[in-house]
């Protein structure tokens, strides 16, 4: 018997042309070419038996040619003597049927067909007798043999419903008598879990829907919506609209002649009324209908789907004037669901819909003018304001614009509710397309210009959205809005921003203000200051605002990070806001020298303010737009621009161009090209307009093809710097430019302007020493800091900000992609690589700098563990260690170093012991540069025991032992021990070995076999680093200190191991986790097992200590849990609470009956090994 691989094997081969032909199709692709055409096919339907015959012996003696499995062949031997006449059949019906059913079985795989085949040919003989009867359990077992895999084999899917559609093709005449007892029978068919079992199924039944009387098609529809209300289950609804979609769907993209019907059936209240009397009923109910509906519009022509618009229309328009606001508001939930964005284009005749918002609006939201009837059709007015913006949707797609005119006239009356909707009615508006959005703007200018006193939050915010959208910088002329349609809107911003000055005043003068300030606060105030200039022409008043910005500067005049409960930066941030309105209302005007001199005046007390700096580039930009343009040499320049002014310009924003922010970069740059400048060189020697080339370089938007450009312009600004082209008056600018340019996160610019900043460097030292120390510290500083901050548990806020508190934080602090500070302390560390001859005598500020980054105090290093172990972690603190190590490694005299001693006991004690073998590697580089007699000769072995290549072939040509000679003995004190931290991390972690489990245990062994060789008394730093993992720096730092941190002579006796073993306690055993137990108990039996007794004795006490306690923190969660009553996983969850989760129970019976016997296991080898036979005979 074939084997369901064997099946799949033919049959599931892709036979279409082209490439990857011989590819086996997918499940879905085999389940998608499934046609079951019973009801559609031309072949010709016998339509009599053979004479003396019947239709199950005809099918029967057929297959017994077209099948030999050994199930329909034993089928076939017992039930052909009892139906070789029609009679027989009558008599033995019963019998065959049973004897058919328990054949469905998928052990019977290859006799499924035929069997299926019999069984819809008894029916055809049957007939009547086979529907009430027969039906119920034929479908049940058509159930079970789904469930049993059947619903995994399209081909036996095919078979199944197949052999369905012809009983229900034969029987049609009498189950359509009664569809109610079909369906129920069906029921498990019809909602099988499987989405395309369900297709099938629904495709069949809705044979006997289509063909049904009238009466029969509204009592099967009912029972459909009753059997979802009862239960609104996900596979209920898509079964249901399965069912009504085949009923609906006629041939060739076309409907039914039932459709009509059946359309007008479904959007009847009789049957939405079916889901009142149960919970979550209706809605159910209009999931289902709108699922057919969409269904529909998938398949369907527009033209085709008239007939469905037109059933929708005429109820939601009949039902309308009566006033049934319940099954209006379900109408309006199908068309809104059925006209969504996906299916718009679907509608063939937008007048009709048009018609019916006509009516709807006629009828319930001109009523709704009255405040009292607010609330009586709350719902139906929220539909039919998300029916007009589908519209919307649908004139914009069809590209039918010159209807939106009088659309915007036709809809004015819904622009006059004062319902709570229209806010959110108009919010949607203003995010369609601009065109839409201009249409309607005397509409959505009224609507505000009304509703600003009562909803003042959500009309600003809908302002600031509508001048966005259309770009609107002014509401000009061309708006056609008069002056009475936005008076109260000015008159409130007006209003508001002078109380708002008032209060300001009040905080300044140590008054407490009327009511506590909080961020939405400040977010409607930004929001009013920002629309403040759309009313220009009204006469607003711009003094007005630039007294706003005195009021706030005389706020932050306080000493303080805070004021009024603020950082200065959101006090700032409303400055800048301010004078960009200021700069809107100005524009084309005449400005005073008094406020341009104002401008000067914020941007330099406020320089780190990027909405300051912007709005004050902007100003200068709209003053001498044509000056910038034409050069500034030729005109009139304001006394603040003039060259005696320009060099202290300079000095004030130079660090500016080095900020994270690009927004300060570029603003800091336009502001200072306006300065008049005089070279103090004739011009063939200066580099053009520095400047002006640093804002085209910093103004190109970085891409792939501008990087060319930009990086071009990089090296003739490095050209210019070797060649001493440059004014000294620029060198700061351009220092802090170029680390400005690691600030954009676009890698390719990174390596020339590394070259470019270690040109100016090396070039001009004593200018950039200085100021690249200084800002290599504070780099540090801020990633040191945020290393910190980043393992602290941050509790998120769960109140969620409106929409206009969120655009107030995005311009507080925009978003930006700017270059992690990681890579930038990187990259600036790599420029001090490129000038490390130039950098060796100011070790006094780089070493100090290191040991910072190493998590010391300078102040406070008195040892080599005094660090904080929660700075120097992660994978990003790593690649900045390496390139310290890096740039350490290519100082060549260390000796002569700022606390030199120090660093080279930090890079033994604590580095050379790393997990990383580049580290390592790098660190051994260092502490060549000591020149140590003891180090140098061993330089090459040292360095193969690091290399992954040649560890395996150092260890077995090198040798430790004192009898090889090849290491001399006064010597031995001092390399010994680096050799120990060398190959530690070998044998406490397999992954540094091989990637292989099984190898890297077999290398564990042979490094162990190396340390074999030392001698006892050289082994004791070993033990230590070995448990070094298992205990933390803050606890016994004495003991630590004189263990893993100095070079004093180690040793292991009984007082010393006591020493350490009392920090073993209980809960810091309870606090290790599995990994590390799971490794620390391994590497001891490899111990045990390569070590011979001699070199394992003195450890004895250690070792078996650590031991003990593991396998005492076991039994103690286990004491613990017996006693309160908890099961193995309660009991250590309760200890470890963050290791519990999704499947936890399995893993952590099995973690801890594992560690449990580990335990026991290495007590067992330490045991033997100290009691030696006794323990054997015990």
């Amino acid at each position: 018997m074939a084997t369901a691989a064997e099946a799949l094997a033919v049959k599931s081969l892709n036979k279409s042309p082209g490439r990857r032909r011989f590819v086996f199709k997918t499940f879905s692709q085999r389940v998608e070419e499934i046609d079951i055409d019973v009801f559609r096919s031309l072949d010709p339907l016998k339509t009599e038996p053979s004479e003396g015959s019947s239709f199950f012996r005809d099918c029967l003696v057929e297959w017994r040619e077209l099948n030999t499995a050994e199930d329909f062949i034993s089928f076939y031997e017992e039930m052909m003597p009892l139906v070789q006449t029609f009679p027989q059949i009558i008599l033995h019906k019963e019998l065959i049927l049973s004897k058919l059913l328990s054949r469905l079985q998928m052990k019977g795989r290859l006799s499924l067909e035929p069997i299926l085949r019999l069984i819809s040919a008894l029916s055809r003989d049957l007939l009547e007798d086979f529907a009430p009867s027969f039906l119920q359990r034929v479908a049940d077992s058509l159930v079970s043999v789904l469930k049993s895999g059947a619903d995994k084999e399209p081909e036996i899917i095919e078979h199944i419903f197949t052999s369905w559609s012809y009983i229900m093709m034969y029987l049609q005449k009498y189950l359509v008598r009664d569809v109610v007892h079909v369906l129920r029978v069906t029921v498990k068919l019809r909602y099988y879990p499987k989405h395309y079992v369900q297709e099938f199924m629904a495709e069949a039944v809705s044979f006997l829907l289509r063909n049904a009387p009238i009466e029969q098609l509204i009592k099967g529809t009912r029972k459909v919506m009753v059997e979802v209300a009862k239960k609104p289950l996900v596979v209920r609804k898509s079964g249901a609209s399965a069912l009504l979609w085949y009923v609906m769907r006629g041939t060739s993209s076309k409907l039914h002649s039932r459709a009509e019907q059946l359309l007008r059936l479904l959007v009847d209240n009789s049957m939405f009324g079916i889901g009142d009397k149960f919970a979550q009923g209706s809605q159910s109910l209009v999931e289902v209908v709108t699922a057919a509906f969409q269904r529909l519009c998938e398949v369907l022509e527009p033209m085709e789907l008239n007939l469905m618009w037109d059933c929708l229309y005429k109820e939601i328009t009949d039902v309308a004037s009566n006033g049934c606001s319940l099954h209006l508001s379900h109408l309006l939930s199908v068309l809104i669901s059925t006209v969504h964005i996906d299916y718009i284009r679907k509608v063939y005749d937008y007048q009709s819909m048009l018609q019916v918002v006509g009516v709807l609006s006629q009828k319930i939201i001109l009523p709704l003018r009255v405040p009292k009837a607010e609330n009586q059709h709350s719902e139906v007015v929220d539909k039919v304001l998300q029916l007009m913006l589908c519209i919307l949707d649908g004139l914009h797609l069809a590209d039918n614009v010159s209807v939106l005119a009088n659309v915007s006239v036709q809809w004015a009356p819904v622009f006059e509710l004062r319902n709570s909707s229209l806010l959110t009615f108009i919010k949607q508006l203003l995010l369609k397309d601009p065109r839409v959005v201009y249409a309607f703007r005397l509409n959505i200018i009224r609507a505000l210009n009304d509703c600003i006193e009562t909803s003042e939050e959500e009309v600003i915010l809908l302002l600031l959205i509508f001048c966005e959208r259309l770009q609107v910088q002014v509401l000009s002329p061309s708006f056609l809005i008069s002056k009475e349609e936005v008076l109260r809107i000015y008159s409130h911003l007006q209003d508001a921003i002078g109380y708002w000055i008032g209060i300001i005043n009040q905080i300044v003068h140590g008054d407490s203000p009327p009511f506590q300030l909080q961020e939405a606060k400040l977010a409607l105030l930004w929001g009013i200051i920002s629309c403040y200039p759309c009313m220009t022409d009204l006469q607003a008043n711009p003094s007005l605002l630039l007294d706003f910005v005195d009021a706030v500067d005389q706020l932050l005049v306080i000493e303080s990070d805070t004021v009024a409960g603020f950082d200065k930066h959101i006090w700032q941030s409303l400055i800048g806001a301010a004078l960009g309105s200021y700069n809107k209302l100005r524009s084309g005007n005449i400005i005073r020298n008094e406020e341009v001199s104002k401008f000067f005046l914020l941007a330099r007390k406020y320089r780190s303010s990027s909405q300051i700096l912007s709005a004050v580039a902007d100003f200068l930009d709209s003053m001498y737009r044509s000056t910038f343009q034409e050069g500034i040499s030729n005109a009139v320049l304001h006394p603040e621009l003039k060259a005696e002014k320009a060099m202290e310009a300079l000095g004030i924003f130079a660090e500016n161009l080095c900020h994270s922010d690009k927004l300060i970069r570029l603003s800091t740059l336009r502001i200072l090209c306006h300065y008049e400048l005089n070279y103090d060189h004739s011009p063939e020697d200066e580099l053009g307009e520095v400047l002006q080339r640093l804002l085209s370089i910093e103004d190109t938007p970085i891409s792939v093809t501008t990087s060319r450009e930009v990086i071009r312009l990089i090296s003739e600004i490095q050209v210019g710097l070797s060649a001493a082209r440059i004014a000294e008056a620029y060198l700061p600018s351009v220092f802090y430019w170029v680390i400005g340019i690691f600030h954009n996160r676009f890698s390719s610019l990174w390596d020339p302007a590394l070259e470019c900043l270690a040109v100016l460097v090396s070039e001009y030292f004593e200018m950039a020493w200085d100021r690249l120390v200084q800002y290599l510290e504070q780099c540090e500083y801020n990633f040191l800091s945020s290393h910190d901050q980043s393992d602290e548990s941050k509790i998120a806020s769960s109140s969620k900000s409106s929409d206009l508190v969120v655009r107030f934080n995005l311009f507080v602090s925009p978003a930006s992609d700017n270059t992690p500070s990681t890579t930038v302390l990187s990259l600036l560390i790599q420029t001090l690589q490129k000038v490390p001859t130039s950098i060796e005598s100011r070790s006094w500020q780089i070493v100090p700098l290191f040991l910072k980054f190493m998590g010391y105090d300078i102040n406070n290093a008195v040892s080599v563990g005094s660090f904080n172990t929660q700075a120097c972690k992660g994978k990003e603190w790593k690649n900045i260690l390496k390139e310290w190590l890096t740039l350490l490694k290519l100082m060549r005299n260390p000796k002569s170093f700022y606390r030199g001693q120090f660093l080279k006991e930090v890079l033994q004690f604590r580095l050379l012991d790393e997990n990383d073998a580049e580290i390592q590697m790098k660190v051994l580089d260092c502490l060549l540069n000591w020149k140590d007699d003891f180090l140098v000769p061993y330089e090459l072995h040292l360095k193969n025991l690091i290399s992954s290549k040649s560890f395996r072939e150092e260890l077995t040509t090198w040798s430790l032992s004192k009898e090889s000679n090849l290491i001399e003995e006064s010597h031995r004190s001092y390399l010994v021990p680096l050799v120990t931290r060398i190959l530690i991390p070998k044998v406490r972690k397999l992954k540094t070995l091989a990637s292989r489990k099984h190898t890297s245990v077999n290398l564990r062994k042979a490094v162990l076999g190396f340390l074999a060789q030392l001698e006892v008394d050289e082994l004791p730093l070993f033990f230590a680093l070995l448990i070094k993992p298992l205990l933390s720096i803050s606890e016994g730092v004495d003991v630590m200190n004189n263990w893993f941190w100095s070079s004093s002579a180690w040793s292991m006796d009984e007082s010393y191991s006591f020493s350490v073993l009392k920090y073993f306690t209980m809960d810091n055993m309870v606090a290790l986790s599995w990994k590390k137990r799971y490794g620390f108990l391994h590497v001891i039996e490899d111990i045990l097992g390569v070590f011979d007794e001699l070199h394992v004795r003195p450890y004895l006490d250690l070792l078996m200590g650590c031991v003990v306690r593991m396998l005492g923190s076991c039994t103690s969660i286990i004491d613990s849990g017996k006693s309160n009553g908890l099961s193995l996983v309660d009991m250590y969850s309760s200890f470890r609470p963050h290791e519990k989760g999704a499947g936890a129970e399995n893993q952590i019976m099995v973690t801890f009956i594992f560690s449990l016997a580990l335990c026991l296991d290495t007590c067992e080898l330490l045991m033997k090994l100290v009691l030696g036979g006794l323990f054997v005979d015990v």
